[in-house]
């Protein structure tokens, strides 16, 4: 089983970072792991508690917090022989969705002790790692008032908040957009680039997307009326928009970002660079600790 290392974010989840941290802690010790708990304290923090838990000779690592947490140590585990867990604790969870990681406390601590380890890949937009999906235009404007808590609530309802408050005044940027597809150019509403298909607390932008086959998945919508925005938006919870003539879905290693203006581009939630920008998918570049297929 081995001794695990718990890197905890004390706000994620409106507070329960650090509870569930410890919580972790507890549970693994009373099925006979080692454990530790160290917090974090701001961006970056969990970057360089990764960084020195592997130069300890630390070999597993447990992330308590939300997607921008997780790909922050994955960032930091990338390359390396280190197996990454995951108790979700955040606002959107979609990386652990995305892997199947159960939400509940007790049963994610069992597939820390029991899972198996899986070498998946990630994504990387600048000097960034992602680990579930990298998004600009709409989506990125709704994850930056989630992000700045501009909106009350968590997970799911947050987003859907955010979504409405950025309908009333959002215009859509016009890009080119290149990859082993070829090249696209005019006004989109957003575009989607993922590693794992979930984002927003669970709505499914790009449902055919997995994170071992070495390829992006990228999703382009084009600029809708506000009422069919709000008739469309249902649909992408179950990921049914992507049969409408809106929408691209295409697929490639990496993929090259240019806008009218500059935009910001979120990965995992949080702000990770602005166009021009590039995106790549590297390949088999993390372990992480999942339930036994």
């Amino acid at each position: 089983m081995g001794d695990f290392r718990v890197i905890a974010n004390p706000v994620s989840g409106g507070g329960r970072g650090r509870r569930v941290g410890e919580a972790v802690v507890r549970a693994l010790r009373e099925r006979g792991a080692g454990a530790e708990l160290r917090l974090t304290e701001g961006r970056g923090d969990g970057a360089r508690i990764a960084a020195e838990a592997l130069s300890e000779g630390r070999r597993r690592l447990v992330v308590c917090g939300g997607d921008g947490s997780i790909g922050e140590v994955a960032g930091a585990l990338a390359h390396s022989d280190a197996a990454l867990g995951i108790v979700p604790c955040g606002r959107g969870n979609d990386t652990g969705r995305a892997l199947g990681i159960p939400m509940a406390l007790k049963e994610a601590v069992e597939v820390l002790v029991s899972g198996e380890e899986r070498r998946i890949d990630l994504g990387r937009v600048g000097e960034r790692y992602f680990c579930s999906v990298a998004c600009l235009g709409f989506d990125a404007e709704a994850g930056r008032a989630v992000y700045e808590h501009q909106v009350p609530f968590s997970g799911t309802a947050a987003y859907v908040l955010a979504v409405l408050k950025t309908l009333m005044t959002y215009r859509g940027p016009d890009v080119r957009i290149s990859g082993d597809f070829g090249v696209f150019e005019g006004p989109i509403l957003l575009t989607a680039v993922g590693n794992t298909g979930f984002y927003g607390g669970g709505m499914q932008i790009l449902p055919q997307a997995t994170c071992d086959d070495g390829l992006l998945d990228v999703c382009v919508i084009d600029p809708l009326p506000r009422l069919k925005l709000l008739r469309f938006f249902p649909r992408i919870f179950s990921g049914t928009h992507v049969g409408l003539p809106e929408v691209r879905v295409l697929r490639s290693r990496s993929v090259r970002i240019e806008s009218s203006r500059p935009l910001w581009i979120f990965a995992d939630g949080e702000p990770a660079c602005q166009t021009p920008a590039q995106v790549e998918v590297v390949e088999k570049a993390l372990t992480v600790i999942v339930p036994v297929q």
